[in-house]
């Protein structure tokens, strides 16, 4: 007590005599301090929403334009050419593919940072499953790459993802797209075994062929002292789109479940307030009959 007294007096003989705690009080009610930080922290969290929501829009826009755009001319070139196209489709289309895969890596980071709601672990199965397909099957194997199962591939992916970013952008403003919010939990159910198959296909062919050639297969004795049989892996990764595909399709019947139960909540939000607009309209014009 003495030291706050001897500091007290101290700060008194320098800076004049000290306001009561009344007056402190009053002050920071003058000046709203909580308010105003209050309002530096909505502030913030505004344009931190308004910069994720910018930056995902621009993200999810630019994936689905480049499915959308692989999925068209995909199925033109089939149109016009001919089941003869479905041979060529990765060379002629294949670098899109790649591209848009390569980019979507960022999805395992927009969830391992919170950045989005989606789960961490399908999304890496998901992302990660594909590029092996993708980069260390088809891409390393002419012969595959002109198979009609790469064709399928390439279109059943595209088809979920049409679906899929824009989706994702009507969630993101909590817009109200009952269809495409129908085909985002109702399309997965044909397309997803689909992929799963061709991949799954695909893999087991790139078996025999790897085990012939030896590609990315690492023997001893090296430097490294380091082996790796690609066969083995390959065999394994054929065990884990089995696997995988199963679990990722639980997850999306319990996602549909629920979503399919938002939908007819709003759908039922958007019957009533018909039926409310209706009978205003009906009041109304019978009060303009009575003014009349």
């Amino acid at each position: 007590n003495s030291m706050r007294t001897g500091s007290k007096r101290k700060l008194e003989s320098e800076h004049g005599p000290l306001p009561d705690n009344a007056k402190i009080q009053r002050i920071s009610e003058m000046l709203n301090v909580d308010e105003f930080s209050r309002d530096i922290d909505e502030a913030e969290k505004e344009m931190y929403d308004m910069l994720r929501n910018s930056y995902l829009s621009i993200y999810n826009g630019v994936m689905a334009v480049a499915h959308f755009y692989l999925l068209f001319i995909s199925i033109l070139r089939v149109t016009l050419a001919g089941q003869g196209a479905m041979l060529t489709n990765y060379a002629a289309m294949g670098w899109l593919l790649k591209s848009a895969q390569q980019t979507a890596f960022l999805e395992i980071i927009h969830s391992a940072t919170g950045l989005v709601k989606a789960p961490l672990l399908p999304t890496i199965m998901q992302v990660l499953g594909r590029a092996v397909v993708l980069f260390a099957v088809v891409d390393g194997e002419v012969q595959l790459q002109s198979s009609v199962a790469c064709y399928i591939l390439m279109v059943s992916w595209s088809a979920i993802e049409v679906i899929r970013y824009p989706f994702y952008i009507v969630s993101l403003y909590e817009w109200f797209f009952p269809r495409l919010t129908w085909a985002r939990y109702n399309a997965w159910i044909p397309l997803y075994p689909i992929g799963i198959t061709c991949e799954a296909l695909l893999t087991y062919w790139c078996i025999g062929l790897v085990s012939e050639t030896g590609r990315l297969t690492v023997s001893l004795p090296n430097m490294f002292n380091f082996s790796f049989d690609f066969t083995l892996y390959l065999k394994l990764h054929l065990l884990l789109i089995a696997l995988g595909g199963g679990y990722l399709m639980k997850c999306m019947v319990s996602h549909r479940a629920k979503g399919l139960k938002k939908l007819s909540k709003q759908q039922g939000l958007v019957e009533v307030l018909k039926r409310e607009n209706e009978l205003v309209k009906i009041r109304q014009k019978k009060e303009s009959k009575k003014v009349k």
